[in-house]
């Protein structure tokens, strides 16, 4: 009998331990399911890659992926208990850590092919908008992540309640894990620009560390105000009347200087180039150049404010964060809208500014090049591949935007297409000739790509009813008065810039084209191609848009009436706090310029004396450096905060922000 009753037992054993190992089992990966979906869900985005990683990289992410593990395992096993506090904490603290790591990082991927991190972090005035990336809520895909990873922590809330089963002394001792990890999470090294080899959680987390210890001034890598998202104000709906269909195409380079470029066509008659941009020279024989065009920044984000915008950057925070831009008011118009860019604008934050805009088709660095350059961006030649492969599908009527970037320091530089000799890639000033080349060749580069764009552009259906206008953001300096680069001054090496129109046959009315032609010689500006662009787009006069135009402070160049009140030029703006402090001013030839340690503005003519060498002096410039006083105020200009005071601070009152003159 005994035997007999050994015998039954063994089976119900057997079948215990097997239910309670695969109770175990099911538990432990319910614990790991966390880590597992972000690592699933990393490879399935970005395989290509994470499977180009070197062995360095590799490591590192696999160090980061035990570390993940670690973390979330740890909270998910304190959120198993069904009663207690401690139980209802971590599943609060998991689920909501989860929601935001693993959502906001999907959707800010799904919209810009990168993750969020430090760089898009540590620029944040808003918590809220810093802990949801500033993504647009309302786009489909955003949301739709959001709600995914949400569910998806729930549901692994309820699974860990369902199969783990804590003991008494672990339980005891397990909520002891939860500062340990959430400090962990904190310290652990991310690799958060161009390779990324760090799993996303991790690189969300070192992202909202970096903003705290930004806030808390416990780093400087954000010492300046930069821009920050839009709330563009309502418009209403517009009735676009251009005398003839047609699109409008804006090509921005970047610091491109006026002297190195065939601004007005130049007959191409040798192997040497007759300057450094001979591609669009060819590509465009027949446009109209506006040979004394300025920018009125040397910041590319205030310079292309200026030009999308058409209003001044001496407005307020308030201004200069809603005013509508180029895009916005064709959408009203019915118009659709494209934006292309190398440009990484994960740099200060730049997407901000670009994110909300109305737009069919768009792509910025992170889009052509996954490991595109922090500083130059991706390469320019795979903007043109962009927008030569959108290009067919833009609907019609257009407003595009193809904005390049790699003529910005430290440069894009092939020595199979540089032309310009000798060359070298040196600040001494030794050899200012030779890096002065190795730019010249650099935008050599450049121009390539915009000329093969320019050429599909031509080729295709909608080419024949395209006007494309074309400038550059800002120029670059070469030690012309001691300083190398941009931002540091607004001498004309840095805001003289080259900008032309070229209209296919019966785009144009024979007075846009007499107006054009007359703006040859004439002082014209960036607000003026804003202008120019609207009219194009048959807006200037709409009724409705008078309120907008009031702040506007340009003239279409297809009309005779020219910008002749003056005009101010800073480097210094709510939108993006200088960080070499500089103003001026400019009306017709006369020019004034100061920096922060000068204390009376120097004055130029700047026909006269093209290289502004000679300081006429405050009365010569007359009334220019009274206006200029009124509107940045004594110099230095105390009316303008600095730092960190202006990034974490209150939002600058409209009232404390200079006013346009």
């Amino acid at each position: 009998m005994t035997r007999v009753a050994r015998t039954k037992e063994t089976p119900t054993r057997s079948r215990r331990r097997r239910l309670r190992f695969r109770r175990r089992l099911t538990g432990a990966l319910v614990l790991l399911s966390p880590a597992l979906w972000v690592l699933a869900r990393d490879v399935a985005t970005r395989p290509v890659h994470l499977f180009g990683f070197d062995r360095a990289h590799v490591l590192a992410y696999l160090a980061t992926a035990a570390a993940s593990s670690v973390f979330w395992a740890a909270l998910l096993y304190n959120s198993a208990s069904r009663r207690g506090i401690v139980g209802r904490i971590s599943a609060g603290l998991f689920a909501t850590l989860f929601s935001l790591a693993v959502g906001v990082q999907a959707a800010f991927f799904a919209v810009y092919d990168v993750y969020y991190s430090h760089d898009a972090t540590i620029f944040a005035r808003s918590l809220p908008g810093m802990l949801f990336g500033y993504l647009p809520i309302g786009r489909a895909r955003v949301f739709v992540e959001i709600i995914v990873a949400i569910t998806l922590a729930a549901a692994m809330i309820a699974l860990a309640r369902r199969w783990v089963r804590p003991r008494c002394i672990p339980r005891l001792l397990a909520p002891l894990l939860i500062p340990a990890v959430l400090y962990g999470a904190t310290q652990v090294p991310a690799s958060f620009r161009m390779w990324q080899s760090t799993t996303p959680d991790l690189i969300y987390f070192h992202g909202l560390v970096s903003h705290w210890h930004e806030r808390l001034r416990h780093k400087d890598d954000a010492p300046k105000l930069r821009v920050q998202r839009r709330t563009p104000a309502p418009l209403p709906s517009l009735v676009a009347s251009p005398p003839m269909p047609r699109n409008v195409l804006l090509i921005v380079q970047e610091s491109l200087r006026y002297d190195v470029s065939c601004n007005d066509y130049v007959p191409d008659t040798g192997d040497t180039p007759p300057c450094a941009t001979p591609f669009t020279n060819r590509a465009a024989p027949g446009r109209f150049a506006f040979d004394q065009l300025r920018a009125t920044a040397s910041t590319t984000a205030i310079s292309i404010s200026n030009l999308w915008s058409g209003v001044p950057a001496t407005e307020s925070y308030e201004v200069m964060h809603t005013v509508p831009l180029l895009w916005e008011y064709g959408h009203a118009a019915g118009y659709h809208g494209a934006y292309w860019t190398s440009q990484h604008v994960m740099f200060g934050s730049m997407r901000l500014y670009v994110q909300d805009l109305p737009l069919d088709k768009f792509a910025v660095a992170t889009h052509l090049d996954k490991q595109a350059n922090f500083d130059a961006g991706a390469h320019d030649r795979l903007l043109t591949d962009r927008v030569l492969s959108d290009w067919p599908t833009l609907e019609e009527p257009f407003i595009a935007v193809a904005h390049y970037s790699n003529v910005h320091f430290p440069y894009v530089n092939d020595p199979n297409h540089a032309p310009f000799q000798p060359q070298s890639f040196t600040k001494t000033a030794a050899n200012n000739d030779q890096f002065f080349n190795y730019y010249k060749n650099v935008v050599y580069l450049s121009d390539m790509a915009v000329g093969r764009l320019i050429d599909g552009v031509r080729a295709s259906k909608s080419g024949a009813r395209t006007v494309i206008v074309y400038t550059s953001d800002h120029g670059e300096s070469f030690r012309e008065h001691w300083q190398l680069g941009h931002t540091s001054s607004l001498y004309d090496e840095e805001i003289h810039v080259p900008a032309w129109l070229d209209a296919p046959a019966g785009t144009l009315t024979d007075e846009e084209k007499l107006s054009l032609t007359e703006a040859h010689d004439q002082f014209t500006w960036h607000f003026d191609l804003h202008a120019t662009i609207l009219d194009l787009m048959g807006l200037w006069d709409e009724p409705r848009l008078g309120p907008f135009r009031q702040r506007m402070i340009g003239h279409p160049l297809t009309r005779r009436q020219r910008t002749t009140a003056p005009v101010s030029l800073t480097n210094c703006s709510w939108l993006w706090e200088c960080d070499f402090r500089n103003w001026g001013m400019m009306q017709g030839q006369m020019k004034i310029e100061a920096r922060e340690w000068d204390n009376a503005f120097h004055c130029f003519d700047v026909l006269a004396d093209p290289e502004e060498a000679l300081d006429l002096g405050e009365a010569a410039c007359a009334p220019l450096p009274a206006l200029a006083r009124g509107l940045f105020g004594k110099m230095p200009a105390a009316a303008w905060p600095k730092g960190k005071d202006l990034l974490f601070g209150p939002a600058p009152a409209a009232s404390a922000a200079p006013a346009a003159p």
